[in-house]
């Protein structure tokens, strides 16, 4: 079974009531009544934004388990256009869900061509239960303040957040995303780590340099179980 949810924005604005959701019709079930619009959708695409430095482009959807599962692979579709329409680049990124209700960012990176500058991305998230990771159920990886400060390698900013262990052994490579914010609360960019491992029941400090258009406001930080934690 899938869900796709599909959702455009126009110089970072975040999705609203006109998001369109289709659902995968059932099979393999008793009741050969049951229509798509019965089934509860698996997952949710709630805002859509980017940053750009140059001709690099920072991608990100926040996204939403709304289903009862977790392993479901997470798929988004990323098309970048500038003003007049005209498409500079696609990318897609794949991630999967390891909680009940979990909301966390897909990001990834494109490169536009030079002098380009980025108006619009469109963002298109497919979730698929694939049985690729794990069914069961992982406990909430838990982040403290983002502090942003200025780069020590060009103009550019560094974010420091640390990262709570929830289990009593080591948590390998865990995902730590920052998502950044203007003033208007529109996404202007961010970026990703994979700390090499969080202290059994301890924390660790993760850092990285988020793609970014201007200076941020606020940056908020998502942890989630990286690839070796499946």
């Amino acid at each position: 079974m899938a869900a796709l949810v599909a959702c455009s924005v126009l110089s970072l604005a975040a999705c609203g009531e006109a998001d369109k959701v289709e659902q995968g019709s059932s099979t393999g079930g008793t009741n050969s009544t049951a229509t798509a619009a019965e089934e509860k959708p698996a997952g949710s695409l709630s805002e859509t934004g980017f940053g750009q430095r140059d001709n690099y482009v920072s991608l990100i959807a926040i996204v939403q388990n709304t289903s009862d599962n977790v392993g479901q692979t997470v798929t988004v579709q990323f098309n970048v256009k500038d003003a007049n329409g005209e498409l500079l680049a696609s990318e897609s990124q794949v991630e999967h869900f390891s909680r009940p209700g979990q909301k966390f960012p897909v990001q990834t990176q494109a490169e536009v061509p030079k002098g380009k500058k980025v108006a619009k991305v469109e963002a298109t998230l497919l979730v698929e239960d694939k049985g690729t990771f794990s069914s069961e159920p992982f406990p909430e990886i838990k982040t403290g303040p983002v502090t942003v400060v200025k780069s020590e390698y060009g103009d550019g900013f560094t974010a420091k957040v640390e990262v709570i262990n929830p289990k009593t052994e080591p948590l390998k490579s865990p995902k730590v995303d920052v998502v950044c914010y203007d003033a208007a609360k529109k996404i202007i960019g961010g970026s990703f780590t994979y700390p090499d491992m969080i202290p059994p029941s301890g924390k660790a400090l993760a850092e990285v340099d988020p793609l970014m258009t201007g200076k941020p406001a606020s940056c908020v930080a998502y942890a989630s179980p990286g690839p070796l934690e499946d």
